[in-house]
């Protein structure tokens, strides 16, 4: 009986080291954990600008806590013991795609070792767009904040910019020509210019219709006469 006792008293240190390198084993469970919990962390940036006017993307690190580190570049970061959000402490251009890699936590059984990857665009600032010039033109392409194309300098700005005014400038209407006009315009038109000639004319024209007019009433007057002596 005391043998039995004397052996599980010897075994039971072998059985707590076993239960405490178990428990400091990354397995998949915990590493599936984990990259949930990369998953979730959220990256936002912001539009900066020092106190030269120079412009820069701040990248702020949100929902991120003890279990994962985050390495970026250089540096590494943990999350606060308060679970707020920090800043990374690098000066961003846009433009640019970054990859922002995560990592097991000191703490946990996965240490170091590669969880997930987040990436993260940065548009690009077109410095242009403060231009005098574009808050006149704010719709012209180039005035655009996100403009995303190539601006060589401000002349191929200013030059770009009279295209566009140009294009904006509606053409005048064609006048109409003289040959547009109706059939009765240019008869009255004719007649007015020659009205020495057309006057004299509609003249004898009238009285020639009128004296026409008068022999056939006549001529019915007496054929009526005849019919009642008949």
């Amino acid at each position: 009986m005391k043998k039995w006792l004397i052996l599980v008293l010897l075994c039971l240190p072998l059985i707590f080291i076993i239960n405490v390198d178990a428990a400091n084993i990354c397995t998949a469970t915990k590493y599936n954990e984990l990259k949930r919990e990369a998953y979730k962390v959220e990256l936002t940036w912001e539009l900066k600008f020092d106190a030269e006017h120079n412009h820069y993307f701040e990248v702020t690190v949100a929902n991120m806590n003890k279990d994962v580190l985050l390495k970026f570049g250089d540096s590494v970061y943990e999350a606060n013991d308060d679970g707020s959000q920090f800043i990374i402490n690098t000066v961003l251009e846009g433009g640019n795609t970054y990859e922002f890699k995560f990592y097991g936590g000191y703490d946990n059984p996965c240490v170091e070792e590669y969880i997930y990857t987040k990436e993260l665009t940065l548009p690009k600032y077109n410095k242009y767009n403060e231009l005098e010039e574009c808050i006149e033109y704010e719709e012209f392409p180039l005035c655009n904040k996100w403009y995303s194309g190539e601006i060589k300098d401000k002349d191929y700005f200013l030059e770009q910019l009279e295209i566009y005014k140009n294009s904006l400038i509606e053409p005048e209407k064609p006048k109409p020509d003289v040959d547009d006009k109706d059939i009765f315009q240019k008869i009255l038109e004719f007649y007015v210019d020659n009205i020495k000639i057309t006057l004299p004319i509609t003249i004898i024209v009238i009285l020639l219709i009128i004296v026409l007019v008068v022999v056939k009433i006549i001529k019915e007057k007496k054929k009526i006469k005849i019919n009642l002596d008949i």
